[in-house]
This record gives C-alpha cells, sequence and structure tokens, in this order.
C-alpha cells in the first residue's frame, strides 16, 4: 500500500509539469495561427515541447513544482 502512494505520488510532477507547458503552448498558438511566427517564438515553442526531456520536476515542501527551468518567453 506505501509503495502504491509512493508510485503515485511520482506521477504529480510530471503531471503537473505537463499541465503548464501545455498552457504555456496554448498561450502561444496565436504567433501560428496567424501564420507568420518568429524563429524566435519557434524555438520558444520548441524549447517548451522539450522541456520533459530536460527538467527534473519535484515537489518542495510547499508542494510547488521545482527543478524546471522554464524558457523565457520572446516579446
Amino acid at each position: 500500500m506505501e509503495n502504491d502512494h509512493a508510485k503515485l505520488e511520482a506521477t504529480i510532477p510530471p503531471a503537473l509539469l505537463r499541465t503548464e507547458r501545455n498552457s504555456l503552448l496554448a498561450e502561444t498558438d496565436w504567433w501560428i495561427l496567424r501564420g507568420n511566427p518568429t524563429q524566435e517564438q519557434l524555438d520558444y515553442r520548441q524549447a517548451l515541447r522539450d522541456i520533459t526531456k530536460t527538467a527534473t520536476p519535484e515537489l518542495n515542501e510547499w508542494r510547488e513544482l521545482t527543478g524546471v527551468e522554464w524558457p523565457t518567453k520572446p516579446e
């Protein structure tokens, strides 16, 4: 039972990472939809898609996501 709880707890940080990443991608979908994104915008979106491969998400004692270095959104 304790092992099952630990397994379940381990799924939370990656799920939170994906949820936040998806939200940030959704905020920039209009860049693509308008049909003329800059290379900086494309690079930002790619960095967001790749973040699940590079980050080591964990929860701190306040249940906040840590271990993720988010890319800087271009202006």
